[in-house]
């Protein structure tokens, strides 16, 4: 079973899943309301979000995904809350350089150091607004 993170946005999504593909590495692919086929099952989309993203998704180098959509409200959509995406990483410099590559008009929570079950742990919200939780593995603990 492989769990996927699935990102909530509202206009965002494009810039947000292109800047963690320059973050993690990898590649995006990005479908817009616009290629949509026609549903009438559909709500109708307000001015201007005929370019937001239906589905978007980030394929990682290690074969994991990251995926995403603009969630208009008249669908439901809201934005993310109640969620964080936890990512552990080979090694304290690697937390530290995503730490810092996530940073830009980030609420920082809790700066990158060292806790009891880590030699590097850090938690912020992204200026998107996902929440990221990012640690290193204990030296005698294989990356889970």
């Amino acid at each position: 079973m492989q769990f996927i993170p699935y990102l909530s946005f509202q206009g965002e999504c494009a810039e947000a899943l292109t800047t963690y593909a320059r973050i993690f590495g990898g590649g995006t692919q990005l479908m817009r309301f616009s290629e949509m086929p026609g549903t009438d099952a559909m709500p109708p989309l307000a001015p201007g979000q005929e370019s937001w993203v239906m589905h978007g998704q980030v394929d990682l180098p290690d074969g994991g995904v990251l995926m995403g959509a603009d969630m208009p409200a008249e669908f439901g959509g809201q934005k993310m809350a109640g969620v964080s995406v936890a990512l552990t990483l080979p090694d304290p410099a690697e937390v530290t350089r995503i730490f810092a590559a996530l940073s830009p008009d980030a609420r920082i929570t809790m700066d990158v150091g060292p806790t009891f079950f880590s030699p590097a742990f850090g938690m912020l919200t992204d200026r998107f607004g996902t929440s990221w939780m990012l640690m290193a593995p204990p030296p005698d603990q294989p990356i889970i």
